[in-house]
Order: structure tokens, then sequence, then C-alpha cells
């Protein structure tokens, strides 16, 4: 059995990215001569036509589901859902129609809606996304240069600040936003690389640049929270690094992931937008190599986000946001 897929556009809608896939099956059905039905169609005899029952292939990969209808002597066009608002699924059958058990003729066109695997890059690579959860259990007060060389120097890794309210620490904050973040990522087929995954570590933030540098990453994201003094700010902000020779080279990059990432989370959970800070001070940016950008989630000195921050729900709906912000930048290069 043969099985050929033509790619076209079929999109009527500014909306919805489609393409369409036909399949075309010799059926080789023996008739009272001996000859096929390609043999049949090729001497001038008509073609044989008999009703098939349509497959249930959703939540299949749009590979197995083709390889499937095709076998049952049907054709396939595929349609991609609209992701402007970023689904988190694996790359499978949404729907499919006409409806899996539904009676029709042999050719009869299927048509399959998708989502795309949205973490691969052009020629199938997946993206590549360093996920760093700010701070540790235990600070690291020990000093390294600010930058490479540098004789300004910093504690290695700093406390990290503390809920108001619930006295939530923002190590542990930023660790349960970051595993479901990884956890989303790794969904669409991007291939994540966690800088940490328990509380449990000791790693500079130095190290943690360099884990970025040695992952080739498209993109690293640190994931913190703020605090103030003033109990009444609220809301979200994107630093990127900026303002120095060390990261002359991906600060327009790690600019542009640090607004659609802002974005991204503002509209995922409503909060107020504080807009994105260029940074020439954090160790973490100027040893990077690659486009990094920090997304500070919300104030734990504010009660009511630090409140919010200790939510499960809320934390799903953080991570979905930030998820978006990186699939929009990465999608973008």
């Amino acid at each position: 059995m043969g099985v050929a897929w033509v790619l076209a556009s079929t999109s009527s809608s500014p909306h919805v990215a489609t393409a369409s896939a036909t399949v075309t099956v010799p059926l080789a059905l023996s008739s009272q001569d001996g000859t096929s039905s390609a043999d049949a169609s090729s001497a001038g005899l008509a073609t044989t036509t008999f009703e098939v029952e349509v497959p249930d292939v959703q939540g299949k990969t749009v590979r197995v589901a083709g390889a499937l209808l095709a076998a049952s002597g049907l054709t396939v066009q595929t349609r991609v859902s609209d992701v402007n608002g970023f689904s988190v699924v694996r790359e499978g059958v949404l729907k499919q129609w006409p409806a899996p058990g539904a009676r029709v003729q042999n050719g009869s066109v299927v048509t399959l809606t998708y989502q795309p695997l949205l973490g691969l890059a052009s020629g199938g690579r997946p993206f590549v996304v360093v996920v760093d959860a700010g701070h540790q259990a235990k600070p690291d007060p020990a000093l390294e240069p600010q930058g490479p060389g540098s004789k300004l120097m910093k504690p290695k890794v700093s406390a990290g600040v503390v809920g108001v309210v619930t006295g939530g620490r923002e190590s542990s904050e930023s660790l349960a936003i970051a595993l479901h973040l990884r956890d989303v990522l790794l969904a669409v087929g991007a291939d994540v690389v966690m800088v940490r995954t328990s509380e449990s570590v000791d790693i500079s933030n130095s190290e943690r640049a360099r884990i970025g540098n040695e992952a080739h990453a498209d993109l690293v994201v640190r994931v913190h929270q703020s605090f103030s003094p003033d109990g009444s700010l609220a809301g979200v902000t994107a630093f990127y690094p900026s303002g120095n020779a060390w990261v002359a080279g991906i600060e327009a990059a790690s600019k542009d992931a640090a607004q659609r990432l802002e974005d991204a989370v503002v509209q995922a959970v409503g909060a107020k937008r504080r807009g994105i800070v260029g940074r020439a001070d954090l160790s973490g940016f100027n040893y990077s190599q690659v486009p990094a950008v920090m997304i500070e989630c919300g104030y734990l000195s504010n009660r009511v986000e630090d409140a919010q921050m200790s939510s499960e729900v809320y934390r799903t709906k953080l991570s979905n946001g930030i998820a978006a912000g990186v699939m929009g930048y990465l999608r973008s290069l």
C-alpha cells in the first residue's frame, strides 16, 4: 500500500493556520476477471465503491492517524488547531470529521484537527530551554566575580525572600512553578534542562549560567518572586541582560523574550504589568552566552499576591503563562 502526503494551504481564516494532506491509496481490490481496481481503472472500467466505517483516531499522532485512515481506504485532510491561545497538549488529533463510527464511501475525506508540537524548530530539532528556579534552600554567601574577570564581587547565591502572609520561601515557590513549567514545555516537544529539581543543591549564579551555555539553550528562563518594603506594590516584572560588554551579544534577543514573557504572564493571571527592565548587575546574566530572561512572578511582600502564589491553581496559571511567552519567543526565531 502506497501513501502519498501532498501538503497544500487550505486556510480561509486569519486566525487558524491550516494545511491539507491528501493520502492516495491503491486499493488493489480483486475483480472477477482477476484484475485489481487499479488495473480496472486503467482499462476504462468503473472503479469499485463501497461503504467503510470511519475509525476512531482521536488522540493519536497525525502520522499514525493518517496511516489508519489510509488503510481503511479513506482520504485525509489535516487542519492545524488555532494555537494563538497556546493549549497544553502533546501532538495529536484533537477532533475528526466525520465522527468515529460513521459509514462513508471509500475515498471519502476525513478532516483531522490537531495541534503540532510547538516545541520543535524547523527541521524537527527540539528547542532547548533551560529552566532555573531561583535561589536554593541554603544561601551561599561566598563571593564570586559579578562577571567574567570582574573585580566586583557578589555572593554566589542570595537567600531569596519570604512571603509576608504564608511564610513561603522564594526558593520553594520558584521551584514549584519551575517544575510545572518543565512539564508544560516537555508536553509540546521542547528539550528542557532543569538547573535544579530540589532545594538541596549548592549552585552559584555563574554556574547556573554555564549550565545554559553548555546546553546551547535557545532560551534560559530564571523564575523568581519580588519583594518590597512597600507592601502595596504588586505585579509582574521581567528582567533581561543589558548595559555591559558581557551581554552585548544576547541583549536584543533577551529583551524580546522578556517582553513576550511579561505579556503572556500578565494575560494568563491578570496581574499588573510593571514593565521589563535591563540589568547589568546580575551574575546569572553576565556569565550567560545565550539569551536569558528572569521573570518576577509577583510580590511576596504583597499580601494578596503572596497568598495567590501559594495556590496550586495560580501557580499553574503562572507556569502556563510563562510557557506561552517562551513558545511565542521560540516560534519567532
